[in-house]
Formats: structure tokens, sequence, C-alpha cells
């Protein structure tokens, strides 16, 4: 169905009918086939104006979810990883040991502002030292172990309340 010729709703006027006559004084609407058609031309472009905002409405749903999915991705990621020293006697070195996190997903809106918990899974955990966060960025960070052990595998998770 094709919408043609709409000019836009109808002024609709009644017969006027002589009571003593009647006689018809005054010629109303006449109910043809333009008029007719007016009438369905106009129904079509109201439901296709319905369509239109459903259509609208429903697009708009769709991003609202995804932002709202957005967001959860952005205030709370989980991840593990592990150090692993290399070329040391276990006293001396030339820099403490540490691996790059890449985050996955969406980038942090308010980097470096978003906290790091770090907790030890496995490995040389009695000779591990301290794991500290550094170079925070959008799309990760750093971890450095400060003691001598060979190995470390840790469980991080990325808290962003700010976002």
């Amino acid at each position: 169905m094709m919408v043609r010729n709409y000019i836009g709703p109808t002024e609709w006027e009644d017969d006027i009918i002589n009571e003593v006559t009647g006689k018809v004084t005054y010629e109303g609407t006449p109910l043809d086939e333009t008029n007719m058609n007016n009438i369905e031309n106009g129904i079509l472009v109201a439901h296709l104006d319905i369509g239109l905002a459903a259509q609208m409405a429903l697009q708009l749903s769709r991003w609202n979810v995804l932002e709202i999915e957005r967001y959860k991705k952005q205030k709370f990621l989980q991840g593990a990883s592990t150090i692993t020293s290399s070329g040391s006697n276990g006293y001396f070195r030339s820099a403490d040991p540490f691996v790059q996190v890449s985050l996955k997903g969406f980038a942090q809106l308010n980097a470096p502002n978003y906290d790091v918990q770090l907790s030890i899974t496995s490995g040389d955990t009695g000779l591990a030292g301290d794991l500290e966060v550094y170079d925070k960025t959008q799309n990760g960070f750093k971890v450095r172990m400060t003691g001598s052990a060979k190995s470390v595998s840790f469980l991080w998770t990325l808290l962003n309340p700010n976002i």
C-alpha cells in the first residue's frame, strides 16, 4: 500500500435539511472516493508514524542496554596473570620482574583513577615479596614483583566505582 495524495484531515460537514420541506438547504461533505481514499491514506500515514516511533524506541532501548553493559564492564573486571622472573641468581637483578595486563572490552574512562586488588594464587608465594600495580592506563596496567620468586600467579580485580 502506498500513500498517495494525502492532503491532511478533511473538515467534515453535515447536510442541512429544512425540517418543513425536507429539502437539503446546504450540501455537506460528500462521501465519495476522494474523501474515503484520503481517510485510508491518513490511517496509513498514522501507522507508518507509529511504526517509525516504535523502531526508534527499540533502537534507543538497545542503545541503553549496551551503555549499561559498558558501564558494568568498566566498574568491575577480573582476570589472572603470572609474573616470571628471568636472569636472576636469586639475590641480584637489574630490574624487578613485571607483567603487562591488558584489559579486554571497553577502555577505562577515568584512568588512572581506578583500583586494582591483587591476590596471589600460586607459585613461590613466600618469596614473592610485594606485588605492586603501576602505570595504570585506559587499556591496562603493569604489576611488579619485589621479591625473589621465580614465578608467581595472581588474580587481579579492577574496581572503578566512579563510572
